[in-house]
């Protein structure tokens, strides 16, 4: 894998925020794993997050447990590294808790900011980052109790990287804010390792090797979104996201196109076993792709209308054709979080 990565433009300022406006208790809903749920995480538990503040907790995965947290702003995101639990969603908010969901305290809260986070990833239980909607990028280095933004322009295509040079000779603050203007949204953080990947807006895929100070991006020939991004062994990296495209990288190649005759948006990817590995999806769709992964180089833009899905490829759909927005493994369960709330997934 290489270990050179393109020059990044990273600035950074300090985080301020109000608690002021902050929401009540999220709402205990009684039907609340039948929900909209977002994310899921696990570890010797199960924590699952999503709409209006919901925030469920599992020893086992099969019991759910609802806790009170201090916002209603949907959750989007989770990630659990021992006892701690972060979650991060709507209004820019943070919560954090030591305890394994008992107890919560919010961390960030902006919602004049009027950006989402996407996703979280702490790499130990005081270094985190926290991604969202057009390049909203947080650190933290002391678990939390303070937050610092940065803005990186090694995200961007390398021609908007180049229009932003010449301004920036000219003029700093206007190149400031032009960067924030244009970055794109970093919908997926993945950790492999010591190699961390981006999946976002715009055909973005791109890698770093310093816990995300600086970042490689990958070229693509494909200009939709992605929306998850995962590894699946030392030479193989996966991405999926808008519209059903599947794209597989092998040994730091070209990105080659996978064909699967389906259009809907896949949002995450399930690594099943070493043989097998599972894109979830919108409208209860999952695609299943026999490992290794076939070699394509079909057109990402071609009509679909007399297709043939790649080798090893079957594509299937879940009863109530609910969006499947990500799933964990956990005691021997595929537990998986939609938007007709959590399931558990056969798969084959």
């Amino acid at each position: 894998m290489k270990k050179t990565i393109a020059a990044c433009i990273a600035a950074t300022f300090a985080v301020n925020y109000s608690t002021t406006a902050i929401a009540e208790e999220a709402f205990m809903a009684p039907l609340v794993e039948q929900s909209v749920l977002l994310d899921i995480d696990a570890d010797t538990f199960v924590v699952i997050v999503g709409e209006r503040g919901h925030v469920l907790v599992s020893k086992d995965g099969e019991a759910f447990t609802q806790k009170a947290v201090p916002t209603q702003s949907t959750l989007t995101a989770t990630t659990v590294v021992g006892d701690n639990i972060w979650a991060v969603g709507h209004d820019a908010v943070i919560l954090h808790s030591s305890d394994k969901g008992e107890t919560w305290e919010i961390q960030n809260f902006q919602p004049d900011l009027q950006r989402p986070f996407l996703d979280v990833l702490f790499f130990n239980e005081k270094q985190g980052i926290a991604t969202g909607a057009y390049g909203l990028f947080y650190r933290t280095l002391d678990g939390g109790k303070t937050w610092t933004a940065e803005r990186h322009a090694s995200l961007l295509d390398p021609m908007d990287q180049e229009y932003l040079e010449d301004i920036r000779k000219e003029d700093e603050d206007f190149y400031q804010q032009e960067l924030e203007s244009i970055l794109p949204h970093l919908n997926r953080i993945t950790l492999d390792g010591d190699t961390l990947y981006l999946a976002g807006e715009a055909g973005l895929l791109a890698k770093s090797t310093n816990m995300g100070e600086s970042w490689e991006r990958y070229y693509v020939d494909y200009t939709g979104s992605f929306f998850d991004i995962k590894p699946l062994d030392e030479n193989t990296v996966l991405a999926v996201g808008l519209r059903g495209n599947i794209f597989v990288n092998r040994n730091e190649g070209e990105w080659e196109y996978v064909q699967t005759c389906s259009t809907s948006t896949l949002n995450s990817i399930l690594i099943g076993s070493e043989s097998k590995v599972y894109a979830l999806g919108n409208n209860g769709m999952m695609v299943s792709a026999q490992r290794p992964l076939p070699t394509s180089m079909r057109d990402p833009y071609a009509n679909l209308s007399d297709c043939e899905a790649d080798e090893g490829i079957v594509v299937s759909q879940i009863k109530d054709k609910a969006a499947l927005l990500n799933a964990t493994q956990f005691k021997g369960k595929n537990i998986a979080v939609t938007a007709n709330g959590i399931k558990t997934l056969n798969l084959k």
